[in-house]
This record gives structure tokens, C-alpha cells and sequence, in this order.
């Protein structure tokens, strides 16, 4: 993993809040605050490493890529902007693919998706001991990915 990677475009940065490594059996992972150039947080983004989806059952349902905005920021594309320099850490990584996953009802995160040039490829139902099913009640998600 990068401990000093730079992301960051015209409008917003992220910064590195932890990094997780792989326990056997979670995958590194990134987490990042999505900031602006005032250094404002406007959110948060994960990155989990790894396009082997059928070994690893948090990317297979959970994805690559995770975020979060603010109640305040949201609708100034912040989540498909953090997605973009995200996508640039997957380069850095080797990765031929990236998976995004979302709940079917999510209108925001399916069109960040088709925005970003992710192929929609199947809806997958969530197993029962999910941290989603059992927080948030989500029995599925649709399964998108992006070939880089």
C-alpha cells in the first residue's frame, strides 16, 4: 500500500484517514476524507485492494469502492470526482478491473456508475451475515464494474 499517494484533482483532495492491511481475511484497504481546497471535509471514500471477487467475499458484495458525502455537499458530484482519483489508485495497484456495488435503490450511486463507465453486471443477493443486511437491512446489491 501507499502511505504518501496524492490524490487529487482541480476541486478536491483526498486524504489518507487509515490504512488497513489484509488479515487473511479482508483485503487492504484505503480509507480516505474527501476534502476540498479549503480543507473542508465533505465526505469519506474507501478502497478496498484486489480484482479477485470470487476469493474475497467483501469485494464480491461490498466492492472496491465505497463512499459517503455530507448531507451539505451532496449533488456537487463529489462521490463521482473521488471515484475518478480512486480509479487512478487502482492503476497504481495492477488492477484490471473495479467493482462498485450499491443498493438497488440508490439512484445517486447507480448513475455515478453509468457516469463513470461501469457496465451494470448482475444483482447480487446479500448472505445473511453481510454487515449490510444486518445494519442497514439491504438484501442486495447491483454489481458494477469498470475495466481500467
Amino acid at each position: 500500500m501507499f502511505k504518501d499517494i496524492k490524490l487529487a484533482d482541480n476541486e478536491i483532495y483526498l486524504e489518507i484517514d487509515d490504512l488497513i492491511y489484509s488479515d487473511g481475511n479482508n483485503p487492504d484497504t484505503y480509507r480516505f476524507h474527501i476534502k476540498n481546497a479549503e480543507n473542508q471535509r465533505l465526505g469519506g471514500c474507501s478502497f478496498r485492494v484486489g480484482d479477485n471477487y470470487n476469493d474475497n467475499r467483501h469485494i464480491k458484495y461490498g466492492g472496491n469502492i465505497g463512499y459517503d458525502i455530507d448531507e451539505p455537499y451532496r449533488g456537487n458530484k463529489y462521490s463521482l470526482k473521488s471515484c475518478k482519483l480512486l480509479l487512478e489508485l487502482a492503476k497504481s495497484h495492477d488492477m484490471q478491473t473495479v467493482r462498485i456495488t450499491c443498493n438497488p435503490e440508490n439512484k445517486a450511486s447507480r448513475r455515478i456508475c453509468e457516469l463513470l463507465g461501469a457496465d451494470y453486471i448482475t444483482t447480487l443477493d446479500l448472505p445473511e451475515d453481510d454487515y449490510n443486511y444486518i445494519n442497514h437491512g439491504t438484501k442486495q446489491h447491483c454489481v458494477y464494474e469498470i475495466i481500467i
